[in-house]
C-alpha cells in the first residue's frame, strides 16, 4: 500500500514539474518514509591537506542496502561516456560536467566510512545517478543511471532483497541522521529581513 501510494504520489509531482532534489526526496519519502530517506548529509573525507566535508544529496535506506544518490536536474540529451567528462547537448548548447558516477563514488565512500566507524559493516551501498527531467535521453545507459520516473522501480526492488533486517535499518538510519545538517539562514536572508525589520520601524 505504502508502494503503490508512493507511486501516486511521484506520478503528481511529475505533473507539477518539481526538480531535482526536493523531488526527489519528496518522491522517495512518500515511498518509504521520513526515517529512510534523507537529505543535507555531509560526510567527513579525509585528504593528505586535512579533513573536509563532502556533501551527498539523498540517502535513501532500504532492506536491500544504502543507496546514494546523485541528482542532476540537466535536460536534452547527455553523452554519457564510462570515463571522462560528460556533456549536456541541448539545442545548440553544449556544457561539459564531472562524470557524476566518479563524483557520488566519494560520497559513497565517506558513508561507508562513517557506518564502519559506528561498527556498522558488511551493508550494500549502491551507488546511483537520477536525472529529474524525464524526456532526458543518454548516449550510453548504465545499471546506476536512472530517471526519477523509473526510481521507485529501482528502490523498490532493492527493499525487496531483504538483505537487512529491520533492526540493521534503525542502526543505519540513527548514524546516517547524525550527519544530517541542520537548517541554517544564509547570510542574505538575514540581511534581508534585518531591512525589512528597519522598514517597518520607519
Amino acid at each position: 500500500m505504502m508502494m503503490l501510494m508512493g507511486r501516486m504520489n511521484a506520478a503528481r509531482m511529475l505533473q507539477y514539474g518539481r526538480d531535482r532534489e526536493y523531488f526527489i526526496y519528496e518522491m522517495l519519502r512518500s515511498a518509504f518514509g521520513s526515517d529512510r530517506v534523507m537529505k543535507n548529509l555531509y560526510f567527513p573525507v579525509p585528504t593528505k591537506e586535512g579533513v573536509f566535508d563532502t556533501e551527498v544529496d539523498i540517502v535513501c535506506i532500504t532492506r536491500g542496502g544504502v543507496s546514494v544518490i546523485e541528482v542532476k536536474g540537466s535536460k536534452g540529451v547527455i553523452d554519457t561516456p564510462k570515463d571522462g567528462p560528460w556533456c549536456q547537448r541541448y539545442g545548440k548548447k553544449e556544457r561539459f560536467f564531472e562524470n557524476p558516477y566518479y563524483q557520488n563514488q566519494t560520497h559513497a565512500a565517506a558513508l561507508k566510512r562513517a557506518l564502519e566507524k559506528a561498527g556498522i559493516t558488511n551493508v550494500p551501498i549502491y551507488n546511483y545517478v537520477v536525472f529529474t527531467d524525464i524526456k532526458v535521453r543518454f548516449t550510453h545507459n548504465y545499471p546506476w543511471l536512472v530517471r526519477s520516473d523509473k526510481l521507485l522501480e529501482v528502490t523498490e526492488r532493492l527493499d525487496d532483497k531483504l538483505i537487512l533486517t529491520r533492526r540493521d535499518v534503525r542502526n543505519i538510519t540513527q548514524v546516517i541522521k547524525r550527519h544530517k545538517r541542520p537548517r541554517h539562514t544564509t547570510f542574505k536572508a538575514k540581511f534581508r529581513r534585518e531591512n525589512q525589520r528597519k522598514g517597518r520601524r520607519r
